[in-house]
């Protein structure tokens, strides 16, 4: 590790982490594994301030520290963390409905516009981890490392899993059909149903997303049939 960086790209802190951390993972993924002092040196911090980021960096999983002396620090892959994160909001996320589903009234029914990625992710997380019965889902494949973590717990409660994808996806606990491209699709569907009681009905495209997060009945049904179209075509 040779080369000095002071310039921060990637930003962790949505997630937890202290702008010190999201700089010296950076760093870790771009120049490489090393130890305390090197890591400093290439993200111009103070050794101590280094140090701080990369204890705080092993406690949330984001990093490893090997055994030789001096420590070597080296980060998880980007999708380690990904999932890691993923699976922690998730969790943190059924805990938050749960205490809600305590205190507040009847809910009504709810038509919600999604214009990103992390924002349907967040919900099609929340609504798997709450399934009790059925998950249908037809995703693209870069999705379904995110999801991974909630459709794993789900499948472990015996729900019902029902999923697909346009490419070609190897899960452990679950088949994924491979289907088509729809090209009277706006870009990859992106089409989940849960319990028959939620839905999501959107496109994937260019690292975005558009669509609709619902719980009324005929959007539901519209998504279920949608779903069983789309299974059919291939």
């Amino acid at each position: 590790m040779v080369a000095h960086t002071t310039t921060m790209s990637l930003d962790l802190t949505p997630f937890g982490f202290t702008p010190t951390e999201s700089l010296v993972y950076e760093v870790l993924l771009t120049q490489g594994p090393g130890t305390g002092y090197a890591i400093a040196r290439a993200a111009s911090l103070a050794r101590a301030n280094a140090y701080s980021a990369l204890e705080g960096l092993v406690a949330k999983g984001a990093a490893r520290v090997g055994e030789e002396r001096p420590k070597r620090y080296r980060p998880e892959s980007p999708t380690t963390l990904v999932a890691k994160i993923s699976n922690e909001q998730g969790s943190a996320l059924e805990e938050l409905s749960a205490a809600l589903a305590d205190i507040s009234a009847p809910s009504s029914q709810t038509l919600v516009e999604i214009e990103s990625v992390r924002s349907v992710l967040r919900l099609l997380t929340h609504d798997i981890g709450r399934a009790t019965s059925t998950v249908q889902l037809v995703a693209p494949p870069e999705a379904y490392p995110l999801l991974v973590p909630a459709l794993r717990r789900t499948s472990s409660a015996q729900v019902s899993l029902t999923l697909a994808s346009t490419g070609a996806i190897d899960l452990a606990f679950a088949p994924v059909e491979q289907i088509p491209d729809n090209p009277s699709w706006p870009g990859s569907p992106l089409v989940g149903v849960v319990d028959d009681w939620s839905a999501v009905v959107a496109a994937y495209r260019e690292e975005s997303v558009s669509g609709h997060w619902s719980t009324a009945p005929t959007f539901v049904a519209a998504a279920r049939l949608t779903i069983e179209h789309l299974r059919q075509a291939s």
